[in-house]
């Protein structure tokens, strides 16, 4: 963290006189716990590189592009150099000003003969403003707590990021995963269509039994257009996100038939945690910081300000090499507030106003924060449930369909049967895949949520 001489030497000085209130923000009490716990035994730290714990090379490959790429983050960081600046401006207030001078000038007489002279003068101007009510002092603390919101901006930009990137990618994902389990749909339900044609052709089985498959495999078909789009268009998010158009594609890798699962621990921690480990909520406490310094800097200018110029000047003709007169000035002037038709006391009213949005802003920040964590916990344990009993509904489905369809081949079976034993298993693997990418997407939700990703 470096600063710059100006913004050291303001430090320096800030022990001084100022008015205002004081810039420490408020506690928000917080609850000692979440209301739903998930691992309560879990090692609490987690890493800032929670995707590496999906265990795919891939997916970490994608997530460290987007963070060296994307443009959203460059922003950030541009807006910190803005902000170091501002400190610079402001600090340079509580130091002594100088700008130097030179002259020079041709004295001629038109008439009688005489010759012209030249005449130079070199000086400088000082100023110095004497903080008196420590208004620039304020400007100074509040510009660096800005620069300090700035930063932790850059981290949370970061956060947002990733978990934008890594959501796309879990959808790119499941439409893979999806498509792999609609081609074995259809190989499935092409089976079966096989089956009732050549039992329809030994006049087995009436001709609606054979309407009835072509219907669902027609049906089957019809989803892979979508699946497609849905994977396209998860692909050109993380392009965009990684700052490319969206056809420089930065997924490389082959479609993958299988969902990638998160192989680290999982547990929220405390709600303190979040307050300290969250940037939204620092960088709101920092905003809430420099509004509350300013708020001093404009009731400071309710006061008298002293302000102390000088200059200093040396001056000679062309016959002199050395200056002819040397003058110095000092002078000192104070500025008292008379009437201004009430501006100064509604700029103090305004900016105290601001202070209040600030801290409305950093309340709601810690609550949206709170709200977040608890949403993603309750559903990673729902979704866990969840996915539980659904692995076990399928397992149950292939057996029932297995029998079914061998019962029916021995003519033991009615078509119906096998037909609602079939959409059956083909819904529940599919209600799989989208309960594993649901899950994985609140997991990701939950790390972003708690901060995690703050690089």
């Amino acid at each position: 963290m470096k600063y710059s001489i100006s913004a050291i030497a303001c430090l320096a000085v800030l022990q001084g006189c100022m008015v205002g209130p004081s810039t420490e923000p408020p506690v928000i009490p917080v609850a000692d716990t979440y209301l739903t716990e998930i691992n309560p035994e879990a090692d609490q730290a987690m890493d800032a590189d929670w995707w590496e714990n999906f265990d795919d090379a891939e997916f970490s490959r994608v997530m460290n592009v987007v963070l060296e790429q994307n443009l959203d983050i460059d922003i950030a960081l541009s807006n910190v150099r803005v902000r170091e600046a501002d400190v610079t401006i402001a600090g340079a207030a509580l130091l002594p000003s100088f700008d130097g001078f030179m002259q020079t000038q041709l004295n001629s007489v038109l008439t009688g003969g005489v010759d012209g002279d030249v005449s130079a003068a070199a000086g400088g101007t000082l100023g110095y403003d004497v903080d008196i009510a420590g208004g620039n002092k304020r400007d100074v603390q509040a510009a660096m707590a800005r620069l300090e919101a700035a930063r932790i901006t850059v981290n949370d930009v970061r956060r947002l990021v990733t978990r934008q990137a890594a959501l796309q990618y879990i959808e790119l994902r499941r439409a893979e995963a999806r498509l792999v389990l609609l081609q074995s749909s259809l190989d499935l339900q092409t089976q079966t269509l096989e089956i009732v044609q050549s039992r329809y052709n030994a006049g087995l089985s009436p001709a609606l039994d054979v309407d009835r498959v072509a219907a669902d495999l027609a049906r089957t078909r019809a989803q892979k257009g979508v699946l497609e789009a849905t994977r396209k268009s998860a692909d050109y998010a993380l392009s965009v996100l990684a700052g490319r158009s969206p056809e420089d594609l930065v997924l490389k890798s082959e479609r993958q038939e299988e969902l990638p699962t998160y192989q680290g621990s999982l547990t929220a921690g405390v709600p303190a945690d979040l307050l300290r480990r969250r940037p939204d909520i620092r960088s709101a406490e920092a905003q809430l910081v420099a509004e509350l310094a300013s708020v001093g800097a404009r009731k400071a200018d309710l006061y008298p300000s002293l302000r102390l110029p000088g200059t200093i000047q040396a001056r000679g003709g062309s016959s002199n090499s050395v200056a002819e007169q040397v003058t110095l000035g000092l002078s000192a002037i104070l500025d008292v507030p008379l009437f201004d038709a009430g501006a100064r006391k509604a700029r103090l009213e305004a900016q105290k106003a601001q202070a209040d949005i600030a801290l409305t802003t950093y309340r709601a920040s810690v609550l949206d924060g709170l709200q977040e964590v608890e949403t993603a916990l309750v559903r990673i344990e729902a979704l866990q449930q969840r996915l539980d009993e659904l692995n076990r509904a399928v397992e149950a489905s292939e057996s029932a369909y297995r029998q079914l369809e061998a019962l029916y081949r021995e003519g033991l079976s009615s078509f119906l049967d096998v037909l609602d034993s079939q959409r059956q298993l083909i819904a529940s693997r599919e209600t799989v895949i989208d309960t594993q990418a649901d899950l994985a997407a609140a997991i990701i939700t939950l790390n972003a949520s708690l901060g995690f990703g703050d690089i």
